[in-house]
């Protein structure tokens, strides 16, 4: 007897793992912030996005096999798998949340989407064989990245028992779900919202000294033209890079219910910043300097990511801030360059590039999400003014006789 699957045993279970794609994005969105290891913060930016494409992919199969209704997207495999979801979103610390996402979850559909290639139809259902095999090696990879961090994690940690216990605990409640494909199980119903109370700041290792009043932090009065100047500036550009990663899966954990092109192009941001953040400290170190040997700040954290209006975080952090560092950006290049600093100036040139995109980002969904709500607009195009009154940063400011793809930065 065949043991192949049929287009409706695929499209019940493409559906479950969007969902679990989904959820995984979103948890790592929702904690980023307040995890302490920065490595861990680079890695969520990154994979944030990697998952988002995986659940991409498979919406986009979907209704290639003939599952047009919204009924074949996104589908929960049982109200306990949910409920195992929200118990691991509610962990603290960075190693328990480690395991319940890398040593439970993410094992567990790397197994389902293992089994599932074995029984694909070929050549029938080639192209879900193709998006399985892609989405299971990124899948793996995030898997193993995350063993070294658990397994230095756990050397570190006076817990080790109990972290052993925890993904014992944690497996086998996933084991009494009926797992990914939720067999025997009626479709999940139940919900659950990522809900954040008020945040002054996130978190920072001890290396970081965060400065708390706005007149403390002396970084606007140094220049891209001396050595101590470049160490300053890229300085401060790190942490405002981890801060960006974060705010962008504060988003989409945040805001469940905005357009999914929308939750793409905020978690490619984090992407984006993630590998900056990288890019920047190489940098930094480079040119002999070191995390922590400034004062910083996360001046705008609490003004951005408290909002209950997306579009208002988006006018404050996307059309102003980054806008901001556009311009900031374009005269390091100016000055690298008179210095022949090329490998600064090159290096500057790829953040460049994102940035502008970034600030884009902002203004087509401010555009696209209030075209039809007047009062909307006017309220989040005046949030930046209003948190920033005397500063004036640039931003972006609207034509509004001017089409979006007119707009420039």
């Amino acid at each position: 007897m065949s043991t192949t699957l049929t287009v409706q045993q695929n499209l019940e279970r493409l559906g479950k793992y969007q969902y679990v794609e989904m959820q995984m994005m979103e948890l790592m969105g929702s904690w980023a912030y307040t995890m302490v290891d920065p490595e861990i913060k680079i890695g969520f930016g990154r994979q944030m996005y990697q998952d988002s494409v995986h659940a991409d992919l498979l919406g986009k199969r979907i209704p290639e096999l003939k599952g047009r209704s919204a009924h074949f997207q996104n589908i929960s495999p049982s109200n306990e798998f949910t409920r195992l979801l929200e118990r691991i979103w509610q962990l603290k610390g960075d190693l328990a949340r480690m395991i319940g996402l890398y040593r439970v979850l993410k094992p567990a559909l790397v197994a389902v989407y293992d089994s599932h290639l074995q029984s694909v139809e070929l050549p029938a259902d080639e192209p879900t064989a193709y998006i399985l095999r892609h989405i299971k090696d990124e899948e793996g990879d995030h898997v193993a990245w995350a063993e070294n961090i658990i397994t230095r994690l756990v050397r570190d940690s006076a817990e080790k028992n109990s972290s052993a216990a925890l993904e014992t605990e944690l497996s086998n409640e996933l084991h009494a779900t009926s797992g990914i494909w939720g067999e025997g199980k009626p479709t999940g119903t139940y919900t659950f919202k990522k809900t954040h109370e008020h945040s002054v700041a996130p978190v920072r290792d001890s290396r970081w000294k965060i400065v708390e009043r706005p007149d403390e932090f002396t970084e606007k009065n140094w220049s891209f033209d001396t050595m101590e100047g470049k160490q300053h500036l890229l300085h401060d550009l790190l942490n405002s890079e981890f801060i960006t990663v974060e705010r962008m899966g504060r988003i989409i954990a945040d805001c469940p219910d905005i357009p999914w092109q929308m939750k793409m192009d905020m978690v490619h941001q984090a992407w984006d910043e993630a590998r900056h953040a990288e890019i920047v400290q190489r940098r930094l170190e480079e040119l002999g300097g070191y995390v922590g040997m400034f004062n910083t700040s996360c001046w705008g954290w609490e003004q951005d990511v408290n909002r209950a209006d997306p579009l208002e975080r988006l006018a404050l952090s996307n059309m102003t801030f980054e806008s901001e560092s556009c311009k900031h950006l374009r005269d390091w290049i100016r000055k690298a360059r008179a210095q022949n600093d090329t490998r600064s100036a090159q290096l500057l040139e790829f953040l460049l590039a994102d940035e502008v995109n970034h600030v884009l980002y902002g203004v087509h969904w401010i555009d696209e999400l209030t075209k039809n709500d007047p009062e909307r607009r006017k309220r989040v195009l005046a949030y930046p003014d209003e948190v920033l009154k005397a500063q004036h940063p640039i931003g972006v400011r609207f034509d509004e006789t001017t089409n979006a793809q007119e707009r420039t930065v």
